[in-house]
């Protein structure tokens, strides 16, 4: 990811347009940190959590726009937050990354309604086209 920070194709102008909080949930805490520093550099506001559990429990206190979750995490998986987030909002965009993917992973994330899949280490240059897809779209247009 500190890569990705230091190459000037992600540094375009940030996106300031209200409503662009989005919530990181991810365990590894270089990762988390990572990813918040990008995001931050796009111009998005990010509020992280250390596991699926935090996540959720943040979730009603600072209305994200957008989540991003890793798969494997203590407490609770990013496919049970999925699942959490599914029955209480059910078109909040949630992208799952994982560093452990399979192809039943990706299976069970995508029929579990997650807008995107999204292996680790994460394409920036992907995240970013990802992120403005969401944004600029409805849940109808979210729709596969």
């Amino acid at each position: 990811m500190g890569q990705a920070l230091r190459d000037e194709r992600y540094e375009s102008q940030p996106d300031t347009r209200p409503g662009r909080r989005i919530l990181v949930a991810d365990d590894d805490p270089d990762a988390l940190e990572g990813l918040r520093s990008l995001l931050e550099l796009w111009g998005y506001q990010v509020e992280t959590a250390s596991d699926g559990r935090a996540a959720l429990d943040r979730l009603p206190k600072i209305h994200p726009s957008l989540v991003i979750t890793d798969v494997v995490m203590p407490r609770m998986s990013g496919l049970e937050l999925l699942q959490a987030i599914r029955r209480k909002l059910p078109t909040l965009p949630v992208i799952v990354m994982t560093a452990h993917g399979t192809l039943e992973t990706w299976r069970r994330a995508t029929s579990q309604g997650a807008f995107a899949y999204l292996p680790k280490p994460l394409d920036a240059s992907r995240l970013k086209t990802l992120l403005a897809w969401a944004f600029d779209s409805g849940p109808e247009d979210r729709k596969r």
